[in-house]
């Protein structure tokens, strides 16, 4: 039977984000016409640079608003992450400074989680916390505008604070589910509904922390990785762990047993994408070191994963794959030494020492199979 395609989803994220970028666009073309500004190439230069500015404002204030109400909820400082600009407190108390990024994301803080506490933790406020700050910013614009009289180009700025804080206010507080990743609300509406999810939220937390102090999943708390219950996984927290889990065998090199929690994961309609389309290379380095190049090393030449890997070009295990399948696949020994010039600039400023140290014992394995082929 020929394999049937998947029905692709419509793209409401990209015609959401058009339409906005058009409502935005008019609404500063009718300000700068009322305050009688020349509209010539240079003006729309202008206005492209302050669109970006102020979208850049609202992701720094976005992630300042989950420290800020997660520190007053009880939660510890961990990482504040802005592009790819990342500050990350280790567990000797210092913060460091490196260079991480991730796909569908503008920027990330995370913090250490309070107790478990049987699941009496706060969660609401510390995912809120970043949609309430960039609506607040936007109220704050938006009373500036109408109390005060000013020019053409502060006016527009205004404007522009105001209308991109309310979208990214919006985007973010209300549950919508993302291709790669969730929202915060969506977020919050997964944990409020399943005690499970609420457990699994805490776990991710908790997960990261001890990855931010240096250690690896392998050496992890096992209970961490324990499987839920099958009633509870149709849930992308509850899903994420078990991502998780797999993660923790792969790091161990268990690849078997990570490649048998991962194959149902792929299918999984709750795995966010990010994660299933990072399970297609961790899939891919398995059947290349186990010498049976398959359909996931084939769905690496997909013009979806491509275009994913570009976007992840500085990531560690798309890095460790595309090295294996120069090595192994292509026996191309100057494409993979340029792939590991890469991925040794990378790990200089990757923040978390230890995945690189997994990494690392992957790209060895691989490098043992091919002088062996």
């Amino acid at each position: 039977m020929a394999e049937q395609k998947k029905k692709r989803k419509f793209p409401w994220g990209s015609v959401i984000y058009f339409l906005v970028c058009a409502v935005i666009g008019g609404v500063i073309g009718v300000v700068m016409g009322e305050r009688g500004a020349d509209m010539d190439f240079t003006a729309l230069l202008g206005i492209m640079v302050l669109f970006v500015v102020m979208l850049f404002v609202h992701i720094i204030v976005h992630e300042a608003g989950h420290a800020l109400f997660g520190m007053l909820t009880g939660y510890r400082f961990l990482s504040y992450r802005v592009g790819s600009f990342m500050w990350e407190k280790g567990a000797d108390g210092k913060v460091r400074f490196s260079r991480f990024s991730l796909a569908g994301t503008g920027g990330q803080c995370l913090l250490s989680p309070p107790d478990y506490n049987g699941g009496n933790y706060p969660y609401v406020w510390y995912n809120l916390g970043g949609a309430l700050v960039n609506i607040l910013l936007a109220v704050l614009a938006g009373a500036a505008l109408l109390l005060f009289p000013m020019g053409a180009w502060a006016t527009t700025a205004l404007a522009m604070l105001a209308l991109t804080g309310l979208f990214l206010g919006l985007m973010n507080g209300l549950p919508l589910p993302g291709d790669t990743v969730n929202n915060d609300g969506s977020n919050i509406v997964a944990v409020s509904r399943s005690p499970e999810a609420k457990r699994a939220l805490w776990l991710q937390m908790k997960v990261n922390e001890q990855s931010a102090w240096g250690k690896r999943l392998k050496d992890m708390p096992e209970e961490y990785f324990a499987p839920f219950p099958e009633e509870s996984r149709a849930n992308a927290m509850v899903a994420t762990m078990a991502v998780m889990a797999a993660n923790r065998q792969m790091d161990a090199l268990n690849f078997d047993e990570a490649e048998r929690l991962m194959q149902p994961l792929m299918e999984d309609k709750h795995v966010p994408g990010l994660y299933r389309q990072l399970m297609t290379f961790d899939m891919a380095l398995i059947e290349l070191v186990n010498g049976r190049p398959g359909d996931m090393v084939k769905k690496l030449g997909s013009k979806e994963l491509q275009q994913f890997a570009k976007a992840m070009k500085n990531f560690p295990s798309v890095l460790r794959t595309q090295y294996a399948v120069a090595l192994l696949k292509d026996k191309d020994e100057k494409k993979a030494a340029t792939i590991r010039a890469a991925f040794d600039k990378m790990a200089a400023q990757y923040p978390h020492e230890s995945e690189i140290i997994g990494e690392r014992e992957l790209m060895a394995l691989v490098e043992q199979k091919a002088k062996e082929a």
